[in-house]
């Protein structure tokens, strides 16, 4: 084969090329780093940085990423010591720098224009807005900051009521004009949704998703109206803020035992993993902390209604209930045939969705799902009364791990007090006290009268308490014989905690009020533990 020659000027730039390359390579070795050549050398989430954007973009050999880390293709240079002087005048604290091919440098300046021109699109600050949207994005961003859970707009004649639940209770925050109101509903359904398609209707039940961009971050609402006497109600839950990460199990509330479980079952290859609680317990999120365990080689198909959480390692498909070919059961046959690992169903809300649920397990697919029930064995029930044979349902490759979560308000640490020294809750002490003992009594701790660190509410946050089944060989017995009590006898006999269980510990460690814990468990008092009601005393 003939030897190719190459132009002169070419020749030149293949030569220049090596020069740079050696020069790169030659930093790398001496800070004990590595040359940053393709976009598979970076964490794939850490774009970048918006507040060095505009900057990199001038200088054109630099690019600051959100992880603080600078890429340079002249590393040596006065351009970095500049760029790492204006970020600290930015509040920024630099973080390592790196050798980096141009190539790779204008691939990331080139995704950070597609980003900067969808954010236009989306509602960043430089865009114009109405006042109505002005006014959300006011109300959505206090929300935030106060970290609040959901935003009730409650329109009558004459008036609007805004409230909002932090630590679920809910608290009035304004009072606007009934024009208002409207107003505001009518741009959060028609301009802001993911798919503001349908004009906004009050008299009709309605729900979208509503992803928002302020002050850099990336918020996420799911939006939910419904009419009512002389108006309507409408309430946005604040599904991420953009700057939280997915909290761990433990960081939840759940015990070591029950991580253990979790654990367990989430590294089997197939069968069913169900979330259970009422609305507002918190299912999405530790689903979303139950998919952090997937292993990065397994193929994720969420199907969700509307999409909450954007989970990146996960091909999320939206449903639209409203749409025969788009349910939840005909969007989770699809995702069937698309050869995953793991499925997740948003929501198990009907027969259908169940069956698909029951048929994804069978053929080798690891599900995850949420149900609404009260406690873990009721899911069982729950799936009978939705058309689940027991008996399919006691087949081992279905049911695998069962949960159910409720979250109790954790107290201020800075203002709760001894809860013996408590006023309000001097006459319930003697019922607990017979049912608790003294000893648990004396370590317990009541809400105080608030302070500035919990914004005089008493409360800290949340922390879920929950049951959490590994549904054994002897657990299927009971399940085909669709006998709940017999199984939860069986379990508490090997050592099984149950909400009031989980309960007691938290009172006994001071970190909830046994009101709060009284409103997830029931009274806490001789005559509801006894086995027998006294109905004469």
């Amino acid at each position: 084969m003939a030897d190719v020659t190459l132009p002169p000027d070419q020749d030149e730039e293949v030569d220049e090329t090596k020069d740079k390359m050696a020069s790169l390579d030659q930093y790398a070795t001496a800070t004990r780093t590595k040359v940053v050549s393709g976009q598979s050398d970076l964490d794939s989430k850490d774009k970048v940085m918006d507040e060095m954007f505009a900057w990199c973009k001038e200088q054109g050999n630099i690019v600051v990423l959100r992880s603080a880390t600078i890429l340079s293709s002249d590393p040596t240079s006065r351009t970095v010591q500049n760029c790492k002087s204006l970020m600290l005048s930015k509040g920024i604290h630099p973080g390592s720098v790196y050798a980096a091919t141009r190539s790779v440098l204008a691939l990331l300046l080139a995704s950070g224009e597609e980003e900067e021109s969808s954010q236009r699109h989306k509602g960043e600050t430089n865009v114009s807005f109405s006042d109505q949207q002005k006014h959300l994005r006011e109300l959505v961003f206090e929300a935030v900051r106060q970290k609040v859970s959901d935003i009730h707009i409650q329109v009558r004649a004459g008036y609007s009521k805004i409230r909002m639940r932090q630590h679920g209770e809910l608290r009035v925050f304004a009072e606007w004009s009934e024009k208002l109101g409207r107003e505001i509903a009518s741009v959060a359904f028609n301009k802001e949704t993911d798919h503001a398609t349908s004009h906004f209707n009050p008299l009709v039940p309605q729900d979208a998703s509503m992803p928002l961009k302020m002050s850099g971050r990336d918020i996420r609402l799911r939006l939910a109206s419904v009419p009512a006497h002389g108006g309507f109600d409408m309430v946005m839950r604040i599904l991420t803020t953009g700057e939280e990460r997915n909290k761990t199990l433990e960081e939840l509330g759940y015990t070591e035992k029950q991580i253990e479980i979790i654990k367990m079952a989430m590294k089997l290859p197939f069968g069913a993993i169900i979330v259970a609680g009422p609305t507002g317990s918190g299912k999405t999120t530790t689903l979303a902390s139950c998919m952090e365990m997937v292993e990065s080689t397994a193929k994720l198909y969420s199907i969700e209604d509307p999409v909450e959480k954007v989970v990146e390692a996960a091909t999320q498909v939206p449903v639209n209930t409203d749409k025969e070919d788009r349910s939840f059961a005909s969007m989770g046959k699809a995702a069937l045939r698309m050869d995953p690992d793991v499925i997740i169903l948003g929501e198990m809300r009907d027969e259908d969705t169940a069956h698909v649920m029951v048929r994804a397990s069978i053929t080798g697919h690891l599900v995850l799902t949420t149900l609404h029930t009260n406690r873990a064995t009721a899911i069982v029930t729950r799936l009978v009364d939705m058309g689940i044979s027991p008996v399919l349902l006691s087949d081992s490759s279905v049911l695998r791990c069962l949960m159910c979560q409720r979250l109790i308000a954790k107290m201020c640490p800075d203002c709760a007090v001894p809860l013996r020294s408590s006023e309000k809750h001097m006459d319930y002490i003697p019922a607990w006290e017979a049912v608790l003992g003294k000893e648990i009594i004396d370590k317990a701790k009541a809400r105080g009268n608030g302070c500035p660190k919990c914004r005089h509410s008493g409360v800290s946050g949340r922390i879920v308490v929950a049951e959490v089944i590994w549904v054994d060989e002897e657990g299927r017995q009971y399940i085909q014989k669709c006998d709940t009590l017999g199984w939860e006898k069986y379990m508490k006999e090997n050592g099984w905690e149950d909400f009031r269980d989980r309960a007691i510990q938290l009172i006994e460690t001071g970190m909830c009020d046994p009101f709060d814990a009284e409103k997830v468990v029931g009274p806490i008092n001789p005559a509801t533990q006894s086995r027998t009601f006294k109905y004469k005393f």
